[in-house]
């Protein structure tokens, strides 16, 4: 598909470089939305056009509006990410953050819109296995993030246009801050500890270029509306996952373990001094780390199956880049 364009909001973050580049390589003009200008010794994603704007300032629906000139297809993935402290400005930021863009779409004529959501909108303390669209999330979220995504969607489902809402889980892939490097570097330490049963919990994966894939084919596509539940398709033990990396990146780890109870009072404890004090620094182990890593979580994707297609690579490929990824940062002494 060509001569379409796209404006795509967070695009110099870990999912929106991706998408960027996908986008263009299927023929799109990307004009990015980014909080800051990037120099050169810092590379921001590959667009046709930049348009440097905090999307928290009082000017940005206007902003938005022009900068939404004869574009096609909206993909918002902006989004402030902070899994751990004070849930009501990340909800109070996201939310508004949504509110304007979708205004500011509205008020452009009404293009296709891609809100790119997460799956942890449906997350309990309790096994989850096949999660679909249609199930109820609960009263209130795990976390502010998950609750900032529950309440963004409400907000894209009142937009009269056409749109989408992508609940992708545990993205990996080059770039990635918030999964594998985290891990990573508590394995290295001396503190680390394998929590709960062994092989105990599954999870589903997607690789980043996937979900890239999956916003560009979901921007095309026009009559596939409503939520969408997105993975690489091939749920992996959370331990035999860390095993594999571990053991690709060279790393010896400790083999002591402890259970979920005992991890989530440690947890707790970690928590408590840092939400009083410094509640925009977390802790080496969250209550919400714990509650992922140790119960099973699978989403049911038949309907993005039908609607939107098979994943273009396979999980082993998508971990396969992910290690490559890491193993280089490794080598350098970079960060993603």
């Amino acid at each position: 598909m060509t001569g379409r364009s796209m404006l795509l909001t967070g695009c110099d973050g870990f999912i929106g470089r991706h998408i960027a580049n996908a986008a263009r390589a299927r023929g799109w003009r990307v004009v990015g939305v980014s909080r800051t200008s990037l120099g050169p010794e810092r590379a921001g994603a590959a667009v046709d056009e930049r348009v440097t704007l905090d999307l928290t300032a009082g000017n940005a629906e206007e902003r938005l509006v022009a900068a939404l000139d004869g574009v096609d297809a909206v993909v918002h993935a902006a989004a402030r990410v902070q899994l751990f402290g004070r849930a009501a400005p990340v909800i109070a930021e996201n939310v508004a953050v949504t509110e304007s863009v979708m205004r500011a779409a509205a008020r452009a004529g009404s293009p296709r819109v891609v809100f790119l959501s997460s799956a942890s909108v449906l997350f309990e303390r309790k096994e989850q296995r096949g999660l679909r669209e249609d199930a109820m999330p609960p009263r209130r979220c795990l976390n502010g993030y998950a609750e900032s995504k529950k309440r963004c969607e409400r907000v894209v489902e009142t937009y009269a246009g056409s749109s989408a809402i992508l609940r992708p889980q545990a993205v990996i892939g080059p770039g990635d801050r918030t999964l594998l490097p985290p891990v990573i570097a508590a394995a290295t330490g001396p503190s680390w500890r394998w929590l709960g049963a062994r092989n105990g919990a599954e999870t589903d994966l997607i690789s980043v270029g996937n979900l890239a894939e999956y916003c560009i084919r979901a921007a095309e596509r026009s009559e596939a509306t409503g939520v969408f539940h997105l993975s690489d398709g091939e749920s992996e033990p959370v331990e035999q996952l860390f095993r594999r990396v571990f053991s690709a990146l060279g790393l010896e780890v400790s083999e002591k373990r402890i259970s979920r109870s005992a991890a989530k009072f440690i947890a707790r404890a970690c928590e408590w001094p840092l939400w009083l004090m410094a509640p925009n620094r977390e802790p080496l182990l969250t209550e919400f780390a714990v509650e992922v890593l140790t119960r099973t979580r699978t989403l049911d994707r038949a309907r993005a199956l039908a609607q939107l297609g098979e994943p273009p690579v396979t999980l082993h490929d998508g971990l396969e880049a992910a290690i490559r990824a890491q193993r280089e940062l490794k080598s350098t002494g970079g960060t993603p």
